[in-house]
């Protein structure tokens, strides 16, 4: 019985003290938890926009990613520009480059596919056969291209062999080469940009669409019985379908201008890329026939049958729109550059090439 009593008299404080201990293991685990869940958060945020040091390239190369990115970031405006890069590629110095690029600011767009009009690739090679101390190391940010050979001095240290060139365009840019314990600037001539022609063709590249989402979705088919009469071109300016023998939705800009040359821009069967033949003859268009205050209007051609799902209507304008990038590219400016298109699953026979741009040069009457 005095068992009994005792245990009705204590049962309970020791209920109590059971339940508080409880408690109290039960907030120091969820303490723990929490502090985990916070730390994991800690680390995620860190991790965002920064590179993992067991996945920095080597100290060579991390120089001269540095050095490459800072020129590109001048040729582009960062925060107006989105930088397309494979999703599945895990190379070290491809992603110091993304993450340089993405601390200046550029949009970065993660694709399938080597696709995207700016598409960001890198190139690191030898100078010689044999020689591995002297290599030549180029990044391509869609049609524009930096390249530039380096010595490798020790394991940690590097030397500009050249000057930058630049390839598909003729942005301005400031060249400042500054000695590091990690870069010796040995010849003070080799600061200094040469804008030369296109490195390379890429006319087996891939084909790269320079048409948003958006676009496409604009310039989708608006009637199940043919080719849309109208569409949207690189501006968002609604433009005639040419194939028609519709007048130019910019007849009235050119009242006053006479057309005083004329060149065909021809591009590859279902494909948007310009290709080392082409960049060449822009170039030389652009150095040699025109002048301040001319004006050039762009037919992007696609005639015939196609594969691609954007349809000839979407070829036809992002052929345009790729020539007109690549005059923008050059110097040229945007609102002198006039772009629209002609499309139909059928021949356009002599009027318009099938697969091309015609490229017309306007001069103002005198």
């Amino acid at each position: 019985m005095q068992a009994l009593s005792w245990s009705n008299k204590k049962g309970p404080r020791l209920w109590f003290m059971r339940t508080l201990l409880v408690s109290m293991v039960f907030v120091v685990s969820a303490c723990s938890t929490l502090n985990e869940k916070l730390s994991e958060g800690s680390n995620a945020i860190k991790s965002i926009g920064a590179q993992s040091k067991s996945t920095m390239p080597s100290d060579i190369d991390s120089t001269i990613v540095e050095d490459l990115a800072g020129i590109v970031s001048q040729i582009y405006d960062p925060l107006n520009t989105t930088l397309q890069v494979s999703a599945a590629n895990s190379d070290p110095t491809l992603q110091y480059f993304m993450t340089l690029f993405g601390q200046e600011g550029f949009g970065i767009q993660r694709v399938s596919a080597d696709q995207g009009a700016n598409y960001v690739s890198y190139t690191r090679e030898p100078l010689s056969a044999g020689n591995d101390n002297e290599i030549s190391f180029s990044v391509s940010v869609g049609a524009v291209s930096v390249t530039r050979d380096y010595r490798l001095v020790s394991k940690k240290m590097v030397a500009p062999l050249s000057v930058y060139k630049l390839s598909g365009t003729r942005a301005p840019v400031t060249v400042t080469d500054i000695a590091s314990s990690r870069k010796q600037v040995s010849d003070p001539a080799l600061a200094q940009a040469q804008y030369v022609a296109s490195l390379g063709l890429d006319e087996q590249a891939p084909i790269i669409s320079l048409i948003t989402p958006e676009l496409v979705e604009q310039v989708a088919a608006k009637s199940i019985d043919g080719p849309s009469l109208q569409a949207l071109n690189s501006s968002k300016i609604e433009v005639n379908n040419l194939f028609y023998g519709a007048e130019s939705t910019f007849a009235s800009l050119l009242d006053d201008y006479e057309k005083v040359h004329k060149q065909v821009i021809i591009f590859g069967n279902d494909s948007m890329i310009l290709g080392g033949n082409n960049k060449s003859l822009i170039d030389h268009f652009v150095e040699n026939e025109l002048q301040q205050g001319d004006v050039v209007s762009l037919i992007g051609c696609s005639n015939g049958p196609t594969a691609l799902e954007i349809g000839n209507e979407g070829l036809a304008l992002g052929r345009a729109q790729r020539v007109t990038e690549a005059l923008m590219a050059r110097g040229v400016a945007r609102e002198n550059v006039l772009d629209e298109g002609c499309w139909a699953p059928v021949n356009a026979e002599d009027r318009f090439p099938n697969r091309g741009v015609v490229l017309e040069l306007w001069r103002r009457d005198v």
